[in-house]
């Protein structure tokens, strides 16, 4: 009976120490997505979409050791990105460590010995010399690794991981961006134009001249508008947009009412803004830097709402020089490295405005010979009230949470600003995008109708302010 106790206690023991050698198995696995069990740091930033890291690792044996760091180095791409400098650093592919415990079988079958993560390991040095520390139990080893970052993403992406940048809106609600000089990098290079502002001379950029005379301007852009489709923005060219408006024989600086000749002045910029509709207008700053035989490249990215004007995202840094680079090439190499925390900043922003609404200006004003004032009076829904107290009201009930701020009102002039319009409305049973054009155009309509009877002049001041002026159309 002793005997048969001892060997059930020995069989309980033994599957004790089994269930607990599991246990540690188990976690030894998910040290791949730890945040604390290896070290790393950036190297350089490749041009072709790789990251150069650093990487350290722990075993009892060199080489051992050297695999484990190959490891770590794809890990750290995907689940802990690298500090470094402004220009050297990156971001994790997947921020939520809870989709990596989700896809647990994937990845450890992904970082076995020999397993997939080998796929995207371009080049490693072999450590040597003090990159190898004798440890109290091993070795700590560090290596060199080159890996294909951007690829390895993409394979997240094909395998469902990790959504695509500004894949969470779908096709029809991406934020739509052209990339275009700043207006430093022109005035630096004269190309300007001047501009008559209602008597008062304003010198702007002349992207034409820029585009005609500035053949690496072209290569960049095209190059930005590269790297922004890649990652899933949709990029209008800006010199296509140029020839768009050219064509339209229709468009003008100047706009005049039918009845009186009154004028109101439009600027080529806006004209540019309100013609090609792009959500973000990228104004790119960059400046070559020559050191002797090398050169290199100082950027400056900003990223602008094209309705308000506002900067919503931005990104600064110089690349490594090289001695026979092209300038795209340069600028690449400066930028890869926080292209992708300057879209997620876009991406936030763009989030933002789907849920609270387009951000826009409406001004309402007066033509001269009007006969009717804002305070003229009329009687709605069996109530007395003022011209504009009836426009506030209209635009209360049809902004996203009735936000705006009417910053200034007379008898001849209301300024709203932060209106925040739909981003979608609903038309013959189809999804459209609203704009500022479209909605301030509803208000027209409203004040064209019984019992105010108004007509209006709708004027587009660039893409995201509009002036109704009333009293004629």
């Amino acid at each position: 009976m002793k005997k048969l106790l001892l060997l059930f206690a020995f069989m309980f023991a033994f599957g004790s120490l089994l269930e607990s050698q599991a246990q540690v198995r188990r976690e030894f696995k998910k040290l791949w997505a730890s945040e604390d069990n290896y070290e790393v740091v950036v190297v350089d930033i490749g041009t072709d979409g790789t990251k150069l890291i650093k990487v350290w690792a722990y075993d009892k044996k060199v080489e051992i050791a050297k695999i484990e760091a190959k490891k770590n180095a794809v890990s750290a791409c995907l689940f802990k990105g690298a500090p470094g400098s402004r220009e050297k650093s990156f971001k994790p592919i997947i921020t939520d460590l809870k989709v990596a415990e989700d896809n647990a079988a994937y990845f450890d079958a992904f970082f076995e010995t020999g397993g997939d993560y080998i796929k995207f390991i371009n080049v490693t040095n072999d450590a040597t010399g003090s990159d190898i520390v004798k440890m109290d139990k091993g070795y700590k080893v560090g290596i060199v690794v080159s890996v294909a970052y951007d690829a390895l993403r993409k394979e997240m992406e094909n395998r469902g991981i990790v959504k695509k940048l500004a894949e969470t809106l779908g096709d029809s609600k991406k934020p739509t961006i052209m990339v275009v000089p700043a207006d430093n990098f022109c005035v630096r290079n004269n190309y300007t134009l001047t501009f008559s502002n209602q008597g008062t001379t304003e010198t702007l950029p002349n992207y034409k001249a820029a585009l005609q005379n500035d053949a690496d301007l072209l290569l960049v852009i095209g190059k930005m508008n590269t790297l922004m489709a890649d990652r899933g923005f949709p990029a209008k060219n800006l010199e296509s947009e140029i020839k768009n408006i050219e064509s339209e024989s229709a468009e003008s600086n100047m706009l005049t009412s039918k009845g009186s000749g009154s004028d109101v002045a439009e600027s080529p910029i806006d004209l540019l803004k309100r013609t090609a509709k792009s959500d973000i207008i990228m104004q790119l700053n960059y400046t070559v830097n020559t050191q002797g035989p090398k050169r290199s490249i100082s950027f400056n990215l900003q990223g602008i709402d094209a309705y308000t004007g506002k900067q919503v995202a931005g990104a600064q840094g110089t690349g490594s020089p090289s001695f026979s680079a092209e300038t795209a090439l340069l600028l690449e190499e400066a930028v890869l490295a926080h292209l992708d925390n300057f879209n997620a900043q876009l991406q936030a922003y763009f989030e933002d405005i789907m849920k609270n609404g387009r951000e826009i200006k409406v001004n309402i004003k007066r033509w001269a010979n009007a006969d009717i004032d804002l305070e003229e009076e009329y009687e709605v829904d069996g109530d007395d009230l003022e011209l504009k107290e009836i426009i506030e009201n209209w635009i209360a009930d049809n902004t996203v949470k009735g936000s705006y701020n009417l910053s200034d009102a007379t008898e001849n002039f209301m300024k709203f600003e932060q209106v925040r319009i739909p981003v979608f409305y609903e038309k013959s049973g189809k999804t459209r995008s609203m704009d500022a054009n479209t909605w301030v155009g509803d208000l027209r309509k409203y004040l064209k109708k019984e019992p105010l009877e108004i007509d209006a002049k709708l004027y587009m001041r660039g893409l995201g302010e509009a002036w109704l002026i009333i009293g004629e159309k």
